[in-house]
């Protein structure tokens, strides 16, 4: 589904043309001046973004609908019910028509099998860019996870050890201070070794981003550091600008520690300093080692810290989300929110977004309860302010909006999609403010405008750093990890390495057993992300042995190697991780429901087994007798048989009975006295009785062979009913009547 082939590519053609055309029907909105913003610097107008949010309707290509058909999602075949993936779709789609969300993608990837992937909303509302797989979009903390990679493959390459102290390789560390709850600094008492640094337990920390204000002296003491790597990309002729990566190192060394190493966890740089250790130890730059030894391998062709211009018309915009009103709004005309009367002198809201159909690029391939608090524990590990939004959306699609299920659905879902009542309930309306520029020439991650300072954990500055890349670049990341360091062919990392970091380290880190994540017992670190463990107090919504990690601009993955499978979402909203979570549960509920239907489904062939089993068992005396009589009539001499036979005939027709020897009939020797043969002789030849005795004979062997066959029918059919996979047949009334066993 991720491969750009020409079929895909002519169908996004097609996709755009609609797109243009769509546009052009409805361009009757004037672009105003550009004003001033002191967040993103400029800001589209009221206008712009009114056409933005305005909904639209256009029919998606036939071409378009082929291409994603083409896809062929199978979530039955990778365990998972196609049903409960939709209401995940539903949930997030709703958030992205209320304006929660710009756009979404998310991606499940289960048993070897792609078994669901969905794309809804806007990569650029501005520029209304469908979101798509292949849209590339801000990882930044996720970027931590590549690093960590990139270190282990220089572990594997022996050029350094986890126990290795960080002075080793960037000596402005051997003199870092520690600062004291009282304000008074004082020398580590041991030193900042790579393995504190990839667990998070070194004792640096993170500055504010976004351009919030600090929190607490523990972020303010970063700001003139920030603000430095800020010129760096800005003003690189500033007298106070850094140079580089070496240079923001021997910087950071220089502001005191938030606690001894190797004592706590806690959220910090150290991912930018690994990104410095792997330079020294490789020789080569951040960028170039990771796109030799981990980017390239995995054809992750879209991954890097900065977008050229020739892929400007892929990358997806950075939003932030705030509340604007609430107010009563019939469920109807809640979808229409942001509509506004400009009659009345008031342009409409500039961040408010509805996503209309078909341009949009709702393309859903969908065949086939969010946790709060694991949000909040990912948005913490951004040093967010999580707002503990939950996925409480309507469920109803607005008006101009309808849902495309292309396999696997029914048509009764989407009626009941449509079918919402219409009742009086809260609304609450938002609006996204964009974060990064909108213009290719200005925009902070296009190459010539991206910061020289290589951020392995994401970002050194306010606002950039980091890499970026696409869900279908960042699936194959996530499978390589799930197929332990191995992808097409290609080795990434042993098993035994993957292991290492997918697996609590925390321990090992501290010597405790009492340190967990953000404080949350169960939530341990590996030295990829976060790693759940077996613990009374985990979240209901975690499962020991998972593990992964998020990124600012609302990016998350989980791989599950217990249930052999990995997820992720993209929903460019920062600070919002919440879409991850919605997906996650969904996908474990969709196993649940799949398990169930499977055990029904199970219980049900049982029964039927057992039911054949029975009428087999309740049809084995009258068969036995049958056979017992057949072989006893077998076994009487054809002379007796025959008598018998006449017998039995000539007392049901009150006759005297006949004499029959060897075929032929012979009357009572009172009355034989005068019948003669045909040839004067009163007895058969000496030939011809021969003849006689070898048929009697003959016809003797053929019934018994007949009565053993019969008798092996028999016993396969008891055999072929007892097994716990029998054939696919109807139930017959005996084992040789009505089925394949009567031949």
């Amino acid at each position: 589904a991720f491969q750009r082939t020409p079929e895909a590519a002519a169908a996004l053609v097609a996709k755009a043309a609609a797109a243009r055309a769509a546009r052009a029907v409805r361009a009757s909105f004037d672009a105003a001046p550009v004003t001033s913003s002191p967040l993103v610097g400029r800001a589209p107008s009221a206008a712009a973004l009114t056409e933005a949010s305005t909904a639209v309707v256009a029919a998606a290509p036939e071409a378009a609908l082929a291409a994603l058909r083409r896809a062929k999602c199978r979530p039955e075949k990778a365990g998972l019910d196609a049903r409960e993936l939709r209401k995940v779709d539903a949930a997030l789609h709703a958030k992205v028509r209320s304006g929660k969300l710009p756009g979404v993608v998310n991606v499940v990837y289960r048993h070897g099998t792609l078994a669901h992937m969905d794309c809804f909303g806007y990569a650029d509302v501005e520029r209304k860019i469908p979101m798509r797989p292949d849209s590339i979009v801000k990882l930044y903390s996720m970027t931590k996870s590549i690093v960590s990679v990139a270190v282990a493959i220089c572990l594997e390459d022996g050029n350094l050890e986890l126990e290795d102290p960080l002075s080793k390789y960037i000596p402005a560390f051997a003199g870092t201070q520690v600062h004291r709850h009282g304000g008074e600094l004082e020398p580590m008492e041991r030193p900042i070794t790579l393995l504190h640094l990839l667990t998070h337990t070194s004792g640096l920390g993170y500055g504010p981003m976004l351009g919030d204000e600090p929190d607490g002296e523990t972020e303010r003491r970063f700001i003139p550091l920030i603000e430095r790597a800020g010129l760096s990309r800005m003003a690189p002729n500033d007298a106070r600008a850094l140079k580089g990566l070496e240079h923001w190192c021997d910087e950071l060394a220089k502001i005191p520690l938030q606690f001894q190493p190797g004592t706590e966890w806690f959220y910090s740089y150290s991912h930018d300093v690994l990104g410095r250790v792997i330079e020294v130890v490789s020789g080569q730059r951040l960028d170039v080692f990771l796109q030799k030894r981990v980017l390239g391998p995995l054809r992750m062709v879209d991954t890097a810290f900065e977008v050229p211009r020739e892929k400007w018309d892929r990358v997806a915009a950075m939003y932030r989300r705030f509340e604007k009103e609430s107010e009563a709004k019939p469920a109807e005309d809640a979808a229409d929110a942001i509509n506004t009367d400009s009659s009345q002198g008031g342009a409409a809201d500039s961040s408010l977004t509805r996503v209309p159909d078909g341009e949009a690029g709702e393309l859903q391939q969908a065949e086939g309860g969010e946790s709060s608090e694991g949000g909040a524990a990912k948005a913490r590990a951004e040093g967010m302010k999580f707002d503990g939004d939950s996925a409480s959306c309507e469920r109803s699609p607005g008006k101009g909006t309808r849902e495309l299920h292309l396999e696997g659905d029914s048509e009764g879902d989407a009626q009941k999609e449509d079918e919402a009542p219409k009742q009086q309930e809260e609304k609450t309306v938002y609006e996204l403010k964009r974060l990064d520029n909108p213009a290719m020439e200005t925009n902070e991650w296009v190459t010539g405008n991206a910061s020289p300072l290589l951020a392995g954990g994401g970002s050194v500055d306010a606002m950039t750093g980091g890499l970026v890349s696409t869900a279908a670049d960042y699936s194959r990341f996530c499978l390589m990890l799930l197929r332990k360091g191995e992808l097409d062919g290609v080795r990434i990392l042993q098993p035994e390495t993957v292991n290492i970091l997918t697996t609590n380290q925390l321990v090992r880190a501290t010597g405790r057993d009492d340190v967990w994540a953000f404080s949350t017992p169960g939530v341990g670190f590996g030295l990829l992300g976060s790693v759940s463990v077996a613990h009374p107090d985990l979240d209901p919504a975690l499962r020991p042995g998972e593990y992964g990690w998020g990124g600012m601009a609302g990016t998350a993955w989980t791989n599950d190697p217990a249930e052999d499978f990995f997820l992720l979402s993209f929903s460019l909203t920062a600070f919002d991780l919440t879409t991850e979570e919605e997906l996650r549960a969904g996908v474990r509920a969709s196993i649940e429901k799949f398990d169930q239907r499977r055990a029904r489904a199970e219980l049900r062939r049982m029964e039927r087994c057992e039911q054949r089993r029975l009428a087999v068992a309740a049809s084995e005396p009258a068969a036995a007798g049958s056979a017992s009589r057949e072989a006893a009539a077998s076994r009487t001499p054809p002379s007796k048989r025959g008598r018998s036979q006449e017998a039995a005939h000539c007392a049901s027709a009150d006759q005297p009975p006949r004499k029959r020897i060897l075929g032929k009939t012979m009357q009572s020797p009172a009355k034989q006295q005068g019948a003669v043969s045909p040839q004067g002789d009163r007895s058969p030849e000496p030939k011809q009785l021969l003849r006689l005795l070898e048929d009697a004979h003959r016809q003797q062997q053929e019934q018994l062979h007949q009565q053993q066959q019969q008798e092996q029918l028999v016993s396969s059919a008891v055999q072929v009913v007892g097994n716990p996979h029998p054939f696919d047949m109807a139930e017959p009334r005996s084992p040789l009547h009505g089925s394949p066993l009567a031949a």
